[in-house]
């Protein structure tokens, strides 16, 4: 079996990035590691807290840096924020360091999934609060309709939301299998 030396997921916030990205990686015999979670332990600090003291771009500054950090090891499955993509120094990256696999949702079941966990996720909010039912949804499709152009752009996408995890684990080895490493 040849599979990519490192494999990157990206979908929006809510896909199952982490949780697949674990499964994948313990099938593999590879690290895991979530970017967002990689950069909050090396400043001190939440997601949510970079976005509120410093901003968007501050934090997206941070993420391209520990992007390339992540990306020096190998064997390695790393779970893309929802919007590292969004850059395209980032997707590029991405894509010449290894794999990279969308992990696609209707923004109808992305809202049903982050429903109870929008007032952790700064791109969740408006005017300080956290969105709930058609606001959330709403504000999902928005962003969701603006990130689907670099989504798209993955090596694999998959289509996860009516599928059980392991079933998600078993397509993304199948088709990174097919493509072959990196």
């Amino acid at each position: 079996m040849t599979v990519p030396t490192r494999i990157y997921l990206t979908g929006f916030m809510g896909s199952g990035k982490s949780t697949l990205g674990r499964r994948l990686a313990d099938r593999l015999g590879y690290d895991f590691v979530d970017l967002d979670r990689h950069i909050e332990r090396a400043v001190g600090s939440t997601v949510q807290a970079i976005f509120a003291d410093q901003g968007e771009e501050a934090f997206r500054r941070l993420e391209a840096e520990h992007l390339r950090t992540v990306s020096r090891a190998d064997r390695v499955v790393i779970a893309l924020g929802g919007g590292a993509v969004t850059r395209e120094d980032n997707l590029r990256f991405a894509k010449e360091q290894g794999r990279l696999i969308y992990l696609r949702m209707t923004p109808r079941h992305l809202a049903d999934r982050l429903e109870t966990r929008a007032a952790s996720r700064p791109m969740l909010h408006e005017q300080g609060h956290p969105l709930s039912g058609a606001a959330l949804r709403k504000r999902i499709a928005a962003l969701l309709a603006q990130r689907e152009s670099f989504y798209e752009q993955a090596d694999i996408v998959l289509d996860v939301e009516m599928e059980p995890v392991d079933n998600n684990v078993s397509a993304a080895m199948k088709a990174l299998e097919k493509q072959g490493g990196k």
